[in-house]
């Protein structure tokens, strides 16, 4: 017998209800509690001008002998020690290597005359300026660990392409920053270096799995850094931390050195991108990563503002796993595109996609499809010379005890994943079938000249260990990963709470310049990245 059509609304309805109630709950448990017992602290704004210019700006000016590499290195690292106490983010110290390195770029400064200073600048159109990165792309002799315990002693032999491309440009590596066990969590918490906070509320969450570097970015403890994005990993920190994240179109940097290398349709969802204070750094980072490809961007023609076509989303709506998008973000969204449509003279058009709801669906299977990885539970001990599995299981009754060397997050993965087929064979085709369609949707909606903006996340930064109870929030950032499609998560000032507020800003694939303008007018807009401050 067919259910009526009524009948499965009502129900639909009454779900959904019941999620919105479940998940206010939520919310206002954990804000009571820390409300009322936890006292906010926050990283306080930086006076060093050296910390107030972009990389793009920092190359000009010690181009012109105005700033020396060495001041610059100085007042990261400054600024590093005098942060990191309150946020944890920098688990690997390169400052060594690093005054070394911009002791060297002054003796070249120091000697040459204007033609050699203009030509070593096409060969390193970042000399000078400090980097830094997540701990999941691999540097040669540095203990790169992506949170997993086993390889907390364990150094590596090789250098990950994206990073050899960006030392080769002149770039110096400051810091290797937090992440989750195995990157795989939306929280930056390990059991090796412990968790990342927020600047702008220690209470709360970075973001994950690039969240030491959102953090570091957000508190100036960085100019420009390197994070990596399968299901919203670099768009949720610099979110929550109130800074700029490209996730490029698939192909482009090369993903030779991350920790865990992907294979199967994860390789069209796993992006290694930049992340930045200052949105002029985007191109500049993105065309150093790129190498060769970058032309198939085409990042030095201009865009014309007033031809592009802006559509808006306002959430995932019908899902009853996903919370509801929040009054402030939806605020924020309507501003964003309020601004846009003034500066242009268009009219934005709000638009739907109904088979977005099933984006969890989709997001398990694109992660199992023709993949040859390993269970979770293997990764978690992945290290060379080591086989075998976690016992999961094992695992959450030690950590009850607190014994475990996992974390909670990860070990309910491992116990969740597993190799085997997450649908079955009929079921899987349908999911594959929707998924396909949505991405041809979408790529037919934009065309070249098409942006649409989304909420990038359904609120702003949570409390730690909050989204344990709400953890498929960032479905608003894993649905652009399924359909294989650049996004930039643009920041848009703070909330009345002081969290900053974002958008993230989605076309198709080798339109990422449209995405980077938009981000450059949006930050002019909203004045970009905005310091922690009081209420």
């Amino acid at each position: 017998m067919q259910v009526p059509y009524r009948l499965k609304k009502a129900f639909l309805n009454l779900l959904l209800t019941i999620s919105s109630i479940y998940f206010y709950t939520v919310r206002f448990t954990f804000w009571f509690i820390n409300h009322f017992f936890r006292e906010r602290v926050y990283v306080t704004p930086p006076t060093d001008r050296l910390l107030l210019i972009s990389a793009t700006q920092a190359v000009r000016m010690i181009s012109k002998k105005e700033i020396s590499s060495t001041a610059l290195v100085e007042s990261y690292i400054h600024r590093i020690e005098q942060v990191n106490n309150t946020i944890n983010a920098v688990v690997v110290k390169c400052f060594d290597s690093a005054r070394q390195e911009a002791n060297e770029v002054d003796t070249f400064m120091a000697l040459a005359d204007e033609e050699d200073i203009q030509k070593k600048l096409q060969e390193k159109p970042l000399y000078g300026v400090p980097f830094t990165m997540k701990d999941a792309l691999e540097v040669e002799n540095e203990i790169i660990t992506c949170g997993i315990f086993n390889r907390k002693n364990e150094k590596c032999d090789r250098t990950a392409e994206a990073i050899k491309r960006l030392k080769a440009a002149g770039g110096i590596l400051l810091a290797v920053t937090n992440v989750p066990e195995v990157c795989m969590w939306v929280e930056s918490v390990n059991t090796i270096y412990g968790r990342s906070k927020n600047p702008y509320d220690a209470r709360r969450m970075t973001g994950g799995s690039s969240g030491g570097e959102g953090a570091l970015l957000g508190a100036a403890g960085s100019v420009v850094g390197v994070g990596s994005d399968i299901g919203g990993s670099i768009r949720m920190p610099a979110f929550f931390n109130g800074v700029f994240g490209l996730k490029p179109t698939p192909g482009v940097i090369p993903l030779i050195g991350h920790v865990p290398e992907p294979t199967g349709y994860k390789t069209h969802m796993l992006r290694i991108g930049p992340m930045c204070r200052f949105a002029e750094d985007l191109p500049l980072m993105l065309r150093i990563m790129a190498g060769e490809n970058a032309r198939s961007l085409n990042l030095h023609e201009p865009v014309e503002g007033r031809k592009l076509r802006v559509f808006y989303m306002e959430g995932i709506t019908g899902s009853p796993i996903i919370q509801p998008l929040e009054d402030e973000m939806r605020y924020a969204l309507k501003r964003a595109v309020n601004f846009l449509e003034r500066k242009y003279d268009i009219v934005a058009q709000r638009i739907e996609l109904p088979s977005a709801k099933h984006v969890m669906e989709y997001f398990t299977l694109s992660m199992h499809e023709d993949t040859t990885d390993p269970a979770f539970n293997k990764l978690m001990l992945c290290t060379k010379g080591t086989k075998g599995e976690v016992n999961c299981f094992t695992e959450l009754f030690k950590y009850m005890t607190g014994k475990s060397q996992h974390t909670l997050s990860g070990i309910i993965a491992g116990i969740i994943d597993s190799r085997d087929p997450p649908f079955s064979v009929s079921h899987t085709k349908d999911l594959l079938y929707k998924r396909d369609r949505l991405k041809r949707q979408v790529k037919e909606l934009l065309g070249n000249d098409g942006i649409l903006l989304f909420p990038s996340w359904p609120c702003t930064a949570m409390f730690h260990n909050e989204p344990i109870l709400a953890p498929f929030n960032f479905c608003y950032t894993a649905l652009w990963n399924v359909l294989s499609v650049p996004v930039v998560q643009c920041p848009l000032g703070l909330d009345s709470r002081g969290l900053p507020l974002g958008v993230q800003v989605i076309g198709n694939q080798y339109t990422d310049r449209n995405l980077i303008a938009i981000a450059q007018v949006l930050e002019e807009g909203f004045n970009g990245w905005t310091p922690a401050g009081p209420l």
